[in-house]
């Protein structure tokens, strides 16, 4: 009798630090979260990125945080339960497809392509056959900028956007970016 108050005393204790060790790690997430920077106390999800542009799912004690980098310019942070799914913020996204669309439709100067390297900081992709662009070169390179955090698969079909400008160099073609599409 006296044995099993002392386990059932051990567990309770046990339990209650888990309980105060979530709690302590959702607060100290959540005001990172709030302040736009990843969690600490999480680990990533190990099914990888979601493949829209960089979304990242990370698990905590009890919580979930979903970092959003998607190719149409959602970039945020949400954080709940473990049963918050990345389709909760479809509407969220949806204003941001909405607001690139016309941005694209807008836009004169793009072509469709497949990426053959992929790095942090650019990717080269191979324009379709039946594009323009073919005529200057075969590969074009496309700098990703500072602070992206996107990674383009090999073999993703994307559509490019870009100012008009390009710059030979080498018997290499630069497309200076504007926008992103699979």
């Amino acid at each position: 009798m006296i044995v099993m108050k002392k386990c059932f005393k051990v567990i309770g204790i046990i339990l209650g630090v888990i309980v105060i060790l979530g709690i302590v790690f959702f607060v100290v997430d959540y005001n990172r979260v709030q302040k736009q920077e990843k969690p600490i106390f999480c680990i990533q999800n190990p099914a990888g990125m979601i493949n829209d542009g960089g979304t990242i799912e990370y698990f905590g004690l009890g919580y979930k945080v979903i970092d959003f980098h998607t190719l149409v310019g959602f970039d945020d942070i949400k954080i709940g339960s473990w049963f918050m799914d990345y389709n909760d913020f479809e509407e969220e996204m949806k204003k941001y497809e909405e607001k690139f669309e016309e941005e694209m439709r807008k836009s004169k100067h793009s072509f469709l392509g497949k990426v053959i390297e992929s790095s942090s900081t650019y990717i080269i992709v191979e324009p379709n056959g039946n594009e323009d662009i073919r005529k200057s070169s075969d590969k074009i390179s496309i700098g990703l900028g500072e602070n992206n955090d996107a990674f383009y698969e090999i073999g993703t079909n994307v559509k490019i956007t870009y100012d008009g400008t390009i710059m030979e160099s080498y018997n290499k073609v630069y497309a200076i970016l504007d926008k992103q599409v699979i």
